[in-house]
């Protein structure tokens, strides 16, 4: 089975109105777009290679189409969108016109918008109310049992989607259901899906022509577009030319609320928002206040089981710092002599280098400092280092102790986003033998400059080091 780094980006959450499309959709990780739906995962993108045949919980839009919950890197994406070069910038909003163009065309195809039965709810795979809109007897947390007489127990959001696309609005259809354990019977007045989808369609269209304060325009006008239409919102306010009269801080929290509000109904997106929020920390603490953050941190530890999932669902932060260290130092001529300050901590997210595409991962900015061949500091310069959920170094980059380089222009914007340090600075780095790996390294390179070690033969012994710290 082939498996690929899936990336995601505006969109892929958005108006799938059909139950031919609920599986995952994954392309290599080298290519520009990538499509991953990955509302059930675990550890989402914390960057964990997806199954490309890996079925993914639906949410019925209105009881009339599915909507992709967005994972943890549209957060970083979007919060870091205006701060972007304009080469980048231009990539994002191409993506997401390209993106919103297929939606619709997918949305024509099927004959959307049209008239027929909404039950006003989002749901999910069982089929489970995740969020309730307009006037309507369910409640998040009910699991649908049977609709209009028919059984729709353990059925995809899609097969519910199905079934209503044959009921008229108006019509009041019975309904049996659990909620709390209890079996419950009532009647539904079908309300009418067509304004839902129409709205839909009309935001999609203003990211198609890159009207993207349209797009915030048109959503913020509605209550009924649920935390994908949070997320879609974000992401175009971000992407705006007047991104900075937006409050993406905000647009965060009220997203990062909405989701964990739908994760306490269905457990299965609970890693996901895990995720998603601890690639928003930096931008609602420093923005909004660290409270802020504290109260969407409660509210993970609220839901049933969840008390310790925040805390537990950590990385091995002392473990990413070394395996950093390590890398940095490889690069270095003299190893030793490193000074390496770690002012932040590592954020879940994306870097765009500015020459390549994006690599996901934890990244964060720090300073170094080494002496050069001559024996003397080169001067401190700026460095980038981005890790995947488990500590391996993915990318490192390091500025050239300039008054000005791009690297040092990079890190000065992304530190917006950056927490504060998750370990402990003052300690210095050791191996596990006690000795420190720096003077492994030292070692290393003077066995290669002294013609002991050919270049293959030095990297392979480097790779071999790093790989005894993890």
């Amino acid at each position: 089975m082939r498996v690929a780094w899936c990336n995601f980006s505006l969109l892929h959450f958005v108006a799938r109105f059909s139950s031919d499309f609920h599986t995952l959709h994954c392309r290599d990780s080298n290519s520009v777009q990538q499509i991953c739906y990955s509302a059930g995962a675990a550890i989402p993108p914390s960057m964990l290679p997806w199954n490309c045949e890996q079925r993914v919980s639906e949410a019925a839009f209105g009881g009339s189409s599915t909507m992709k919950l967005p994972g943890s890197r549209l957060l970083i994406a979007a919060a870091m969108a205006h701060l972007a070069s304009p080469v980048a910038q231009a990539q994002d909003k191409n993506a997401l016109k390209t993106d919103a163009k297929a939606a619709i065309a997918q949305m024509q195809k099927l004959g959307e918008p049209m008239s027929r039965c909404s039950i006003s709810a989002y749901i999910e795979q069982g089929p489970i109310v995740r969020r309730t809109f307009a006037s309507t007897p369910l409640r998040p947390g009910d699991e649908l049992l049977t609709l209009n007489n028919v059984n729709v127990a353990g059925k995809s959001a899609e097969d519910v989607v199905a079934l209503l696309r044959g009921i008229a609005p108006g019509t009041v259809i019975p309904v049996t259901l659990e909620r709390n354990g209890e079996p419950m019977r009532l009647d539904l007045t079908c309300s009418d899906a067509r304004p839902v989808t129409e709205a839909a369609v009309g935001y999609l269209k203003a990211v198609s022509l890159g009207k993207f304060d349209d797009c915030v325009s048109a959503i913020r006008q509605r209550s009924d577009m649920g935390s994908g239409g949070a997320a879609t919102m974000l992401q175009c306010a971000a992407v705006s030319k007047n991104a900075a009269n937006y409050n993406i801080a905000q647009l965060t929290f009220d997203f990062m609320r909405m989701f964990i509000e739908d994760a306490h109904w269905v457990p299965a997106l609970r890693g996901e928002a895990i995720q998603s929020l601890r690639s928003s920390e930096a931008t609602i603490s420093q923005n909004l206040g660290s409270s802020r953050f504290e109260e969407l941190v409660s509210a993970t530890k609220a839901w049933p089981g969840g008390e310790r999932m925040f805390d537990a669902t950590a990385p091995n932060w002392g473990l990413f710092r070394r395996n950093a260290e390590a890398a940095l130092r490889a690069r270095l001529i003299d190893p030793e002599s490193a000074r390496i300050e770690w002012p932040y901590g590592f954020v879940l997210g994306s870097w765009k280098p500015v020459l390549s595409k994006r690599i996901n991962g934890y990244w964060t900015c720090g300073s170094i400092n080494a002496r050069n061949r001559m024996g003397g500091y080169t001067g401190s310069s700026s460095f980038v280092v981005v890790l995947d959920p488990v500590g391996n170094v993915l990318h490192t980059e390091m500025g050239q102790s300039r008054d000005f380089d791009l690297i040092s222009a990079q890190c000065s914007q992304a530190v917006k986003l950056l927490p504060p340090p998750q370990f402990d600075t003052s300690k210095p780095i050791q191996t596990t033998q006690g000795s420190s790996l720096a003077d492994e390294l030292r070692k290393l390179v003077e066995l290669r400059e002294s013609g002991a070690l050919s270049e293959e033969e030095f990297q392979q012994a480097k790779r071999r080091l790093l790989g005894s710290t993890n």
